[in-house]
């Protein structure tokens, strides 16, 4: 009867702990304007998650620089990690105020190119973390 107890414990901890949720963006750089693209990416996506991370509305993010193959057609990989799918679902919520707050006129661009001249979202991946070695910080 202990070992049931002990391992419905810890199949109640994994449970709780498989909720995160990322939303993961294939990017493709088009005509070679990396420079537009980055700079895009840098003083808006990323300014928008640092408020969001702030705000406790995701729980990390990153941009993954790669290269397009043949079996890939993409050049960046934007990852954006929920703590679960509560919060993922109040995404586009939270995001919507944070863009209107932080860019009332629009994103920043280094030209005047428009983000579908110089980059393509190849396609959206959503998943959720069934296990993982990721170390969760507590909740405040």
């Amino acid at each position: 009867m202990r070992s049931f107890l002990f391992v419905s414990c810890i199949a109640a901890t994994l449970t709780a702990g498989a909720q995160t949720v990322l939303v993961m963006d294939f990017v493709k750089v088009k005509n070679d304007k990396y420079a537009e693209t980055m700079f895009f990416y840098e003083n808006n996506w990323k300014v928008y998650r640092d408020i969001a991370l702030q705000k406790g509305f995701i729980t990390s993010y990153r941009l993954e620089k790669t290269t397009a193959d043949t079996a890939a057609s993409f050049d960046i990989i934007l990852i954006t990690e929920y703590r679960d799918t509560s919060m993922y679902h109040k995404s586009e919520e939270n995001f919507r105020d944070i863009l209107a707050t932080a860019r009332p006129n629009g994103p920043l661009l280094l030209n005047d190119l428009k983000p579908a001249d110089f980059r393509q979202n190849v396609f959206v991946k959503i998943t959720e973390t069934v296990y993982s070695s990721t170390k969760k910080r507590k909740r405040k």
